[in-house]
């Protein structure tokens, strides 16, 4: 008898604290150089000077008549960083328009090129009489300088070129001067800002590539704070649009041609004219498939589908002429569609909508010379979805249209317009959607050599994008098909993938840069590979899924589906199952649930021993689509949804009193704060064998991007700890909060204990880079009882250098499960007791 499944437990928040990171603020923090204050001085105003001069004496035809203001670029001391805020001021109309992080140079956008709010901090740091005595950290004397962090770290102060808007590995030098290469870049606009600046870059950068005899018709992809467009110039043209703009903060080669999935054969089955499909109840969620499109008259797809709409009028039809999206469909309704024929029925239990995103691969939008296109047209399919059906759907979005990023001018994983396309409509100015996308195939040329070295090379295939984006749910594959037909046919074939629940042979896996996140964080079945002889097969029917096909009206309704286009569909199923059981869910809850349910297979443990290939090959693992959508007696799983705030205001007195009576005592000061749960392990559940128990937590939010100089920042991030074992309450409070740490005789605040948190197998420092953060911990029962916190802490981001957005709150989800006997009924009255308490530090 199968154990009895029961609901998830709904916890709340046990205390919201005033907070401050241990690691420090945003405000740099370390000690600037010192040069020679005098020198100093008079190299940064003669270089002020010079650009004056250059601008002056700038013939009248030199720029657009639009450009009006100036772009400069600020470079630091090697190995020193600038503090950006401190070079712009609002005042002056002086923006920060953003920074090259490999260069460490700071741009700004200025409407007048004297900056003399400039050269007063330049002449206050020379002034002698203006300097205080302060302390380095060891305590020894220094001499401290008026604005020596916003002028000490500066080295060149000049008009930018096009040079300073590139990243070091994309220097301008690599290219070939004649020869004419499609760009990206990034310029004034954006949503954030008035309409009216990217309709001026888009002007302005139009009109001066026509002057320079590259002209073109601009297609502009809006990021939060830029426009972004896709120019075909060679180097010199393009330096020349930028000398003569006032709006381009940045520049990169753009990414090649699509590398579509491989298509599968078709394969005939039994006539499914009669087959009764039931449509879903009228709330029911669904899954948005972007792809192809979809067969709307197909008998098994049909009843079940909701909308099919296209990304917009280039798209001529929803109607599926190539047969991808419908495959797609097929799986993402069905688990077993084999099954559901032979009974000549099925219940669909949520939604299908599809919108059509392109018409076949490599042809018309999903051409090469369209890539400008794909992030927009991704944003039009998803938001198209929506407008046909405007009730509050809960909608599961899944793309298995991707881009290898090991083709030039790529040399690994990096950002792309089309990831932050997707990472926007993830965050969906803070209202969430679950987007899914699929890790991207093996490149099929690589298949044979990834076939002779399964599975150890296939870390060498590289994610595709868009499924870099970090609030995406990236799906990678593997497999439990290993069984070859029982035909004289296969008699010398193998399968590459041999033992059930290896990584699929077609996948692709994720950066091994220490900088990404883990992706992709889950993996689904995608089917194996056969060989023999040299030669590959990937349509074999045991290897393959049985699916819908488009070509029903022929009398061929099937066709097969595997590879990670297979995975992100039954990702989608799964999403859609979990808001069937669960429709108050959250989107970000939803993803949470599913990589917190995710284990590794014992072939991925044998295959991949070593943390770091194990993450990097198989993410989190495979999701348990019961433990996500449920608690079993065994399984406590509590879901917390709550809100961080960037920021908030608070009023504080001020340190000194006012002279005049009738003045404010107090004053409004910006604070963080820190989110605490109490996880309720009862002593109850200690008995005298001590059981084996396990701990999972997983915090999941979707922050939003800013894509600058191929860096991708977040407005939000969010980091979590939890309470160790031998550590106390307060030591942990004040290990993650340095705001309850107490001070020395002089007001500096003293180290915390040195206490730790449980050890566990992901470790804080590889999870923390994700905006979906797991880990789990194994032991003993009697070492997990007694409450234990948890922090949600808030790690500042690009949100807070901008004034209106400093206040702004992102929601987040925190899911925690407790594996262990008897620990459901044990720990589900002690969570519906628990309340909410502001606790003011």
């Amino acid at each position: 008898m199968a154990a009895p499944r029961l609901p998830l437990l709904q916890g709340r928040v046990t205390a919201v604290e005033r907070f401050e990171s241990p690691a420090g603020g945003g405000g740099g923090g370390s000690t600037p150089p010192q040069p020679d204050p005098a020198t100093h001085r008079a190299n940064l105003l003669q270089q002020l000077d010079a650009m004056a001069h250059t601008v002056k004496t700038r013939g009248e035809d030199a720029r657009d008549v639009l450009a009006t203001r100036e772009i400069i670029a600020v470079r630091p001391v090697a190995g020193s960083v600038l503090a950006a805020k401190q070079l712009a001021n609002s005042k002056a109309n002086a923006w920060f328009a953003g920074e090259i992080h490999e260069t460490a140079t700071v741009l700004l956008d200025v409407a007048r090129v004297d900056l003399t709010y400039l050269r007063d901090k330049i002449n206050a740091f020379a002034d002698d009489s203006a300097t205080t005595l302060k302390r380095h950290r060891d305590r020894s004397p220094r001499i401290a300088r008026a604005s020596e962090i916003a002028v000490a770290p500066i080295e060149f102060i000049g008009l930018a070129q096009l040079e300073d808007l590139v990243a070091t590995r994309l220097m301008l030098e690599t290219l070939v001067l004649d020869r004419a290469y499609w760009f990206e870049i990034g310029c004034r606009g954006g949503y954030r800002n008035p309409e009216h600046y990217a309709e001026g870059s888009q002007i302005q950068v139009s009109r001066q590539l026509h002057r320079v005899g590259a002209n073109q018709v601009l297609t502009p992809f809006s990021g939060p704070e830029q426009v972004y467009f896709y120019v075909r110039a060679t180097p010199p043209q393009l330096a020349a649009v930028q000398a003569a703009t006032d709006c381009i903060y940045g520049a990169a080669p753009a990414p090649a041609h699509i590398r579509d999935d491989r298509l599968f054969d078709m394969t005939k089955t039994t006539d499914v004219a009669g087959f009764r499909l039931d449509a879903p109840g009228r709330d029911a969620p669904s899954v948005v498939v972007l792809d192809t499109g979809i067969a709307t008259s197909h008998p098994l797809l049909a009843a079940a589908i909701l909308t099919a709409t296209t990304a917009g009028p280039e798209i001529p039809s929803p109607e599926d002429t190539e047969g991808h999206g419908t495959e797609m469909a097929g799986i993402a309704l069905y688990r077993d569609l084999g099954a559901a024929i032979e009974r000549g029925t099925f219940i669909a239990p949520h939604w299908l909508q599809s919108s059509r995103l392109l018409v076949a691969p490599g042809k018309g939008t999903a051409s090469a010379e369209n890539y400008e296109m794909w992030p927009l047209l991704t944003q039009k399919a998803a938001e198209a979805a929506e407008s046909a059906d405007p009730e509050p759907r809960k909608r599961a979005f899944v793309l298995a249209v991707t881009s290898s990023m090991q083709d030039p001018p790529f040399d690994g994983v990096a950002p792309t317009l089309w990831s932050q396309a997707v990472d926007q409509l993830a965050f969906a100015e803070g209202q969430g959607r679950l987007m899914i996308v699929s890790a991207g195939n093996a490149r099929y040329e690589q298949w044979l050599g990834l076939a002779e070295n399964y599975p150890q090379l296939q870390l060498a295939e590289r994610i595709h994008q868009p499924a870099q984006a970090f609030n995406a749910l990236t799906v990678g594959a593997y497999t439990e098909r290993t069984q070859l037909p029982d035909d004289p046919t296969y008699a010398e074939t193998d399968v590459v993938a041999p033992k059930s629940g290896g990584i699929s042979p077609f996948t692709s896996t994720g950066p091994a840069d220490r900088e990404w996140e883990i992706k992709p964080e889950v993996l689904f079945e995608g089917g194996n590979l056969a060989i023999a002889g040299g030669l590959l097969d990937a349509g074999v029917t045991t290897l393959s899924a049985l699916t819908t096909g488009h070509r029903h009206a022929r009398n061929l309704p099937l066709s097969l589906l595997s590879m990670t286009s297979e995975a992100s569909a039954r990702a989608g199923n799964l999403a859609a199952h979990i808001w069937t059981r669960e429709p108050s869910l959250r989107p970000a809850t939803v993803r949470a649930l599913i990589v917190h349910s995710a284990s590794w297979t014992k072939v991925m443990r044998a295959d991949f021993p070593g943390i770091s290939d194990r993450l990097q090959a198989c993410g989190y693992g495979v999701p348990d689509a019961q433990l996500a959508a449920a608690c079993g007696l065994n399984v406590a799983t509590i879901v917390i949804e709550h809100t961080m705030p960037n920021a908030v205001l608070e009023e504080e007195p001020k340190k000194k009193p006012p002279k005049r009576a009738d003045s404010k005592t107090t004053e409004s000061k910006h604070r963080r704060k820190v989110v605490w749960y109490r996880v309720p392990i009862p002593e109850s559940l200690m008995s005298d064998d001590d059981p084996d128990v396990e701990l999972r937590v997983t915090l999941s939010y979707f922050s939003e991007p800013n894509l600058f100089g191929r860096r991708t920042t977040r407005g939000l991030d969010l980091n979590w700890d939890m309470q160790g074992p031998h550590e106390t309450e307060a030591a942990f409070k004040r290990r993650v909060n340095a705001l309850l740490r107490p001070k020395d005789i002089n007001g500096k605040r003293l180290k915390s204990e040195d206490t730790s948190s449980f050890p566990r197998e992901i470790g804080i420092a590889r999870r923390k880079r994700g905006s979906v953060q797991s880990d789990r911990w194994c032991g003993k029962m009697s070492t997990l009882v007694g409450d234990k916190l948890i922090a949600v802490a808030p790690v500042l981001g690009w949100w807070d250098q901008r004034k209106k957005l400093r206040l702004k709150a992102m929601e987040f989800s925190l899911v925690v499960s407790v594996f262990g006997p008897g620990v459901y009924d044990a720990i589900k009255p002690l969570v519906e007791v628990t309340t909410e308490v502001m606790i003011d530090v």
